[in-house]
């Protein structure tokens, strides 16, 4: 969830005849791994009164089960309140602005975020540029609100009114997966070190793991166990055919690994042998999934003649807790005006954005039956970040 992070945690859905050329940009970036600082600090914050009655989620499942059927931008939008609870948020969004790059100003301009919660309702949380560093993020659990203001993060009690803010010089890199802390990172020479600042009281707790540049930092099982991957693309950039998986001990005593093939055979003929740098973890229970992408060109087996050769994408995942498989996902592959872009992972879910000729959709896979099912619909041009990312 760093704000540095390479593989966008906003997602646009392109023009039509822009969407191929655009998914291949997501793809790509520098990785970068994580760690964070050695100060012990309480931080301060507003006096909140007794929490608001909300009911509290166990996965983000539930978090997302109170959207509305369609997704539009309030005409009159309300600003966050700061005197009362609004409840647990769902997800953010905002809608880009199709003339994109300012050349005159140099920036992409910046565009309304809306804040949507789990009963449906909808506030404006300020202004965001369209694309580059990510100003606004939601905890796993949907109770805490991450805004970057005056150049610090603040992270907001959407149960309550309380307020903490992150000390400076630290960068956001992961939630953990029960939202009960954020992974910070201080540079220390050539190696970053870690720091936990819990919730909800807002302690900053030095970790003896260290980061290295290549080491890409992933879940952060329950403010406990950190979980990365070095993640070199190697000679000519070629990504790995898999991926190891180390699990450590938050204070760096102890160390486990799980593997994430990628070479897998979905038909014959047909061998998916590329991960890319689209790697995401996290849910319930805990899992890692990245993208693979098949061999440029194919035509899959048992397709009608004269079908379009294409590039298929599909997501695997393996559950950290077993070493097992999680599953996989063959994805919509990006053809004409339609395609499905990996956003993150809700519970046992995973949450795509996909898009059609008829506008885009919010959609929750059970990786099991690869069964589909849309949350709401979306505005044309929405992005969006869901709880975790």
């Amino acid at each position: 969830m760093e704000s540095t992070a390479p593989e966008p945690a906003h997602v646009t859905p392109p023009e039509p005849h822009r969407l191929r050329g655009w998914l291949a940009v997501a793809l790509a970036g520098v990785l970068i791994g994580g760690a964070a600082g050695v100060t012990v600090w309480r931080t301060s914050a507003t006096r909140s009164p007794a929490p608001a009655e909300v009911v509290t989620p166990v996965t983000a499942q539930e978090l997302l089960a109170g959207l509305p059927g369609r997704l539009l931008p309030p005409a009159n939008p309300t600003a966050l309140p700061t005197d009362r609870a609004v409840g647990r948020g769902a997800l953010l969004y905002q809608i880009d602005d199709t003339n994109g790059f300012d050349a005159a100003a140099g920036a992409f301009p910046e565009r309304p975020m809306y804040l949507v919660t789990a009963s449906g309702e909808q506030f404006g949380v300020g202004m965001a540029p369209t694309v580059g560093e990510s100003r606004h993020m939601l905890s796993p659990d949907g109770r805490w609100l991450v805004q970057r203001r005056d150049g610090q993060w603040r992270l907001r009690d959407l149960t309550g009114i309380t307020e903490r803010a992150v000390p400076p010089g630290y960068a956001l890199r992961q939630w953990s997966t029960d939202g009960q802390a954020l992974l910070l990172s201080q540079p220390s020479g050539a190696v970053e070190m870690y720091t936990a600042f819990t919730l909800p009281g807002g302690e900053l707790r030095p970790l003896a793991l260290r980061g290295t540049p290549n080491r890409r930092m992933l879940p952060f099982l329950d403010g406990r166990e950190i979980v990365s991957a070095e993640f070199n693309l190697g000679p000519n950039a070629r990504p790995h055919q898999q991926l190891t998986i180390a699990i450590h001990d938050a204070d760096g005593r102890t160390a486990r690994a799980v593997s994430l093939p990628t070479t897998q055979e979905v038909s014959p003929g047909d061998i998916r042998n590329a991960l890319a740098p689209l790697v995401r973890g996290g849910g319930n229970p805990p899992a890692v999934w990245a993208l693979v992408i098949g061999q440029e060109g194919k035509v899959l087996t048992g397709q009608p003649e004269g079908t379009r050769a294409t590039t298929p994408n599909t997501l695997v995942g393996v559950d950290l807790r077993s070493g097992r498989p999680a599953g996989r996902i063959e994805l919509v592959t990006s053809r004409g005006d339609e395609g499905e872009y990996f956003l993150g992972l809700a519970g046992t879910e995973v949450l795509l954005q996909r898009w059609t000729a008829d506008g885009s959709e919010l959609v929750a896979v059970d990786p099991a039956t690869a069964r589909r099912r849309v949350l709401t619909s979306l505005p044309e041009l929405a992005r969006l970040t869901v709880p975790g990312e």
